[in-house]
């Protein structure tokens, strides 16, 4: 399979992931050549690509104008997809190269740039909390006061560099990005933000550790993932990723048994019976694995649930 790269930020790394899959020939190609002789191009958010031949793109924020979503860098960014006519758009996380070394996360404050920026970076510094440039070595708490949505991109840069990222509830960026108290915080307004930043500047400890674990979520991701989303055209369903709520899993649970979806909440009695209010079922002729498998399938919560 010949497949052509269009020039932009992304390029190399979609580039060399290709090359290591079997029977791919990848190549960069420009705009204006004739394309026909690939079987592809793969292109990200709005970058041009030469005309006659199928396009696929990774599309990484809200803001891009092309209407071609057809693997998408956050759930969030779904809606859109399908709005624009992808039928069975993919999610796949943006993958971060991190700089090295990495420092454990710092006592330094930035905020990501927005309308309210220059307003809380009056509150914070009354607060005696100075706030820096978001490239300063100092900084190890950036902060994210968007209550729509945001760019992913800078969100995963700061938890690729170990940093801690404080962003809203409301902004689903934010939420599609960090687990609150897991590998970043989530508040929901902004009253809480000064109390958050006091609590992170004093306790070093669970400062260093969210900015770990923030590096940690960053680095299960990769670009391998993201170009067999781009190659996989047709593929149905949603992704499963790295983090689902419990919505995500009984939508799993029921597209897995269909009819048998009220069972999830069903109880396992005696080594024997499942059972469903007065409905009962006698499984105790089904090898014991299979009991197993049932024994911890009702009612199960997703282990990547916050509230697990």
């Amino acid at each position: 399979m010949r497949i052509g790269v269009t020039p932009g930020k992304y390029a190399q790394q979609i580039h060399d992931a290709l090359t290591q899959r079997i029977g791919m020939q990848a190549e960069f190609i420009a705009p204006e050549v004739d394309a026909h002789k690939y079987d592809l191009v793969l292109a990200v958010d709005d970058e041009d690509a030469p005309p006659g031949v199928k396009t696929r793109r990774y599309v990484t924020h809200h803001k891009v104008k092309t209407s071609s979503w057809d693997v998408v860098a956050a759930r969030h960014l779904l809606v859109d997809a399908e709005k624009r006519g992808a039928e069975n758009p993919v999610a796949v996380p943006l993958p971060i190269a991190a700089a090295t070394p990495i420092r454990p996360a710092q006592t330094g404050l930035a905020l990501l740039e927005n309308k309210q920026t220059q307003e809380f970076s009056k509150i914070l510094n009354a607060a005696g909390h100075q706030v820096l440039d978001i490239n300063d070595p100092e900084v190890g708490i950036v902060v994210d006061l968007s209550a729509t949505t945001s760019r992913i991109e800078p969100l995963r840069q700061a938890m690729s560099e170990e940093k801690v990222v404080i962003a809203m509830r409301a902004n689903p960026a934010a939420t599609d990005t960090i687990h609150d108290k897991s590998d970043g915080r989530l508040i929901s307004s902004y009253n809480e933000l000064k109390e958050v930043v006091e609590e992170l500047v004093s306790n070093d400890f669970e400062r260093q550790r969210l900015g770990f674990e923030a590096r940690k979520a960053i680095a299960n991701t990769n670009w391998a993932r993201v170009v067999r989303g781009l190659l996989l055209d047709g593929r149905s369903g949603m992704p499963v990723l790295e983090h689902l709520s419990q919505l995500a899993a009984q939508k799993r649970w029921k597209e897995r048994l269909g009819h048998a979806h009220p069972w999830k909440s069903a109880r396992y009695v005696d080594d024997r019976y499942l059972e469903l209010g007065n409905q009962r079922i006698d499984i105790s002729q089904i090898s014991q694995l299979r009991k197993l498998s049932i024994a911890i399938a009702p009612g199960r919560r997703d282990p990547y649930s916050p509230n697990s």
